[in-house]
Order: structure tokens, then C-alpha cells, then sequence
């Protein structure tokens, strides 16, 4: 019996000295040093456990060392796959060696802002390398982040001012101009309430939609039933942008469509549009109102060189694949589109729940734009559900597209797509890994 007790602390002490060296090995939160040689473990895959959308792990490999027909434990082949956990979102946004993500800890759908830019270490684990603060009040809400180039950002700044949009510097991490909204919208709806009787946020600019296109940034601005589930009135059936000149960063007017009340998802890390090579703006819109009544999603357009809403072209889901089916992200690619639209109708009400994230199905399309009544499945797997990502990255001139799912026996991994419409299959982990997104770094 002695014998027995003394071996079996021995081999529990030998597990815990293997679990130790593991977690040094792989990582190493100390280790802020840059990464200086991107020609391998370049490229980043980002997932959240199947269990819960609450952690976010980070993945840098090689992708020319990986085997497609294998299936992968990313943690325990973790020579091949460097694990790291910044305490991040995985961000939609990112250039030369950095990834930039709006929020932290991803408590709460992400409740911590600020803008956190990530880079790799000397050790190729993914790490936050610099940040900016961005304070918040009682509530938080979504903050959108676009990059006009490596010179100049815009994100939504709730924290000096309830309409505020602030400029930065991407590559330096310093704040340029801002500029506050909230006389432009009085003018435009004199009526609104800006704040609630507890002193919340009733107006938010920048919370659903930031993207540009030529010289104009478009912003979302949101008129509010109630801050605390962003609820937006059931009689307002209206999404409005706000257009701003760049170059001056100065306001030019509101814009609306009609019919659409959102775009997108009340979460940071879901980008909600697209550009094609021709320069149109495309907007994807789920339909989602948080407990009140949902719209029919739709995909919209502004054609380039215009700076308004193109009222000619309109992808309905609904009348393609049936009441409550959704668009979930979307993407444009050899100025063709591309949707991730659900097999099922969304269940709004339970899209966190485990039984949804797990049992709901999406499929993958490839739309044609001059006549946006074309449209094909593509031969990937379905997938399942997340409010919180955007499944399509543009890499090397192919189109990456992740396919999430929790469920052993489905398919969960990466395909690419090239121009000439040829698909493959490059990435299968297990299925207690869903992907999430898809980057490639380098200086």
C-alpha cells in the first residue's frame, strides 16, 4: 500500500511538471519582445471553445506545414500550433504585423473596451503590444474600427462625448482629431431624446457601422427605445448613416434606408460590411432588434462615386430562403459576394445558448452582384453559428473562409477560394476549437 501512495505521487508530480513545462512552452505572458521573421508562424487562427464563446485563444503556425486531411488538436500539437490567450476578442481589423481588437476580457459580450493593437512575440505568441483607453459609463456598447490607412483610423469614442468619433494613428497608437455629432443629428431630428432619465446613451454613433469609401467615412447612428438592450423603436423602420469628408473631417448629412432598422450585431468583433474592387459599399443587416420584433435581413448597397443609398439593388433573404433565415457575415471577393446565411430561422432569443450555437446551421453563397437574383452554394460543410464573428478573410489574393462547428463528426476547420473559383480544403481541427477568424502577419 505504502508502495502504492509513494508511486502515485510520483506520477501525479511527473503529470503536474508535464502540464507546467507545457504551459511555459506555450505560454508566456512575460515575453513582450516583437516577432523580427515572419517567414513562418505567420499566419493566426483565432477560435473560441464549443463550450463557451467567452474565450478566445490564438493559434500562429505555418501553413505550408500543416496537413488538410489531418485533424488537429491545437493545443496538443503545440509544436505546430503556438497557443496564446491576450485576453481579447478576436479583432476585424488588422495589417502588417498587427491585429487590433475593441475589447478585453470577453465578459459579457466583451465588456471591457478600449482599443487593443496585438502583434506576435519573439516566442510567436500572440500579445497585446499597445493600447489606448477608452472609458465607459454603467453600459457598453458596441465600438466599430475601421482603418482608412496605416496612417489613419477612425473608432467610435462614447467616452468624450455620446456622438463622438475619434481619429488615431495606427502605426503610432496616438489620437488625432475628434469630432461630436450630437448638433448634426439635433439638426436632423430635433425631436430625439439623447438621454435617458439615468443619464445613458440614447444616440450611438459608431456602434453598428464604420467603413469608407474614396474619401467618405459612414457612420452609424442609432436611435435608441432603450440603452440598456439597445433597443430601437419598433415604429422607426429606418437605418441611418452619418457621411463625414475625410479629408476635413467634417459632417456632410444623415442618410437612411428604409425598411432595415440594423446592421450587423450589437458586438465589436462582427464587421458588417464589404467593398468590392469596383468600390461599392456593401451592407449586411440581420434583422436583429434584441427582444422586439425582428426585420427581415437584407444586403444593401452605395455605389462608388455616389454617397447615398443605391435604391435599385437588394438582396431580400427572406424571399430566397424563408422567413427568419439570416445573413450572418459577408464579404466581397473577385467582385463577387459572399454570404453566410442560416439553414434554419436565427433564434434571436437564444443565439448565446449552447443548443442554438451548437444546433443551428449555416451555409456558405456566393452571390452575383450585377444581377444579385444569382446565386450558389459552394461545396464547404455548414457551420454553426456566433454573433461575434466574421467568418471570411481575404489572404494572399484567396478568399479564407472558417467554418465553425461544435458538434464531433462535422467538419471544423479553414477552405480557401481562389479567382478562378477553385475551393480546398486547408485546416480541420476538432470540434472543441471554432474558428472564428483568420490572419496573416508579417512586417
Amino acid at each position: 500500500m505504502m508502495k502504492f501512495k509513494i508511486f502515485y505521487k510520483a506520477f501525479f508530480c511527473f503529470l503536474l511538471l508535464g502540464f507546467i513545462s507545457c504551459e511555459v512552452n506555450n505560454l508566456d505572458d512575460a515575453n513582450k519582445i516583437p516577432k523580427s521573421d515572419y517567414s513562418s508562424f505567420n499566419y493566426v487562427l483565432a477560435t473560441e471553445d464549443a463550450s463557451t464563446a467567452n474565450i478566445t485563444r490564438f493559434f500562429s503556425f505555418t501553413l505550408d506545414d500543416v496537413d488538410p486531411n489531418k485533424t488537429y488538436d491545437l493545443i496538443q500539437e503545440n509544436q505546430k500550433f503556438i497557443n496564446s490567450d491576450p485576453s481579447t476578442s478576436s479583432g476585424h481589423q488588422f495589417f502588417k504585423n498587427y491585429i487590433f481588437s475593441m475589447a478585453k476580457d470577453k465578459r459579457g459580450f466583451s465588456s471591457t473596451p478600449g482599443l487593443f493593437r496585438l502583434s506576435l512575440n519573439s516566442s510567436d505568441q500572440i500579445f497585446i503590444e499597445s493600447e489606448i483607453f477608452i472609458g465607459k459609463d454603467n453600459l457598453f456598447p458596441s465600438r466599430k474600427l475601421v482603418l482608412y490607412n496605416e496612417n489613419l483610423g477612425f473608432y467610435f469614442n462614447e467616452d468624450t462625448g455620446g456622438q463622438t468619433i475619434q481619429s488615431f494613428n495606427p502605426l503610432t497608437m496616438q489620437l488625432g482629431e475628434s469630432l461630436n455629432l450630437r448638433d448634426n443629428i439635433k439638426a436632423f431630428r430635433p425631436d430625439a431624446e439623447f438621454e435617458d432619465e439615468y443619464g445613458n446613451n440614447l444616440i450611438r454613433t459608431g456602434s453598428l457601422v464604420m467603413d469608407y469609401q474614396d474619401d467618405k467615412l459612414y457612420v452609424s447612428v442609432v436611435f435608441l427605445k432603450e440603452a440598456s438592450f439597445n433597443i430601437i423603436p419598433e415604429t422607426d423602420n429606418n437605418f441611418y448613416l452619418a457621411v463625414i469628408d475625410i479629408p476635413s473631417f467634417s459632417f456632410e448629412k444623415i442618410i437612411s434606408y428604409a425598411g432595415v432598422k440594423t446592421v450587423g450585431f450589437y458586438v465589436s468583433e462582427n464587421n458588417p460590411t464589404t467593398k468590392d474592387e469596383d468600390g461599392n459599399l456593401y451592407f449586411c443587416s440581420w434583422g436583429w432588434n434584441q427582444f422586439s420584433k425582428h426585420d427581415p435581413s437584407k444586403v444593401f448597397r452605395i455605389k462608388a462615386g455616389e454617397t447615398d443609398f443605391d435604391r435599385d439593388w437588394e438582396i431580400d433573404i427572406e424571399s430566397h430562403f424563408g422567413e427568419g433565415r439570416i445573413a450572418q457575415s459577408i464579404t466581397s471577393y473577385n467582385n463577387k459576394l459572399y454570404l453566410h446565411i442560416s439553414k434554419d430561422p436565427y433564434l434571436f432569443t437564444s443565439s448565446e445558448d449552447v443548443s442554438t450555437r451548437n444546433g443551428l446551421e449555416l451555409s456558405y453563397y456566393e452571390y452575383d452582384t450585377d444581377n444579385p437574383q444569382n446565386f450558389t452554394r459552394l461545396d464547404i460543410p455548414t457551420s454553426n453559428p456566433s454573433a461575434r464573428m466574421n467568418i471570411f478573410n481575404i489572404i494572399d489574393d484567396k478568399l479564407f473562409i472558417v467554418v465553425p462547428n461544435a458538434i464531433p463528426g462535422n467538419f471544423s476547420g479553414l477552405y480557401s477560394l481562389d479567382r478562378k473559383g477553385t475551393l480546398k480544403k486547408e485546416l480541420q481541427i476538432e470540434n472543441k476549437y471554432r474558428p472564428t477568424r483568420f490572419y496573416k502577419l508579417g512586417n
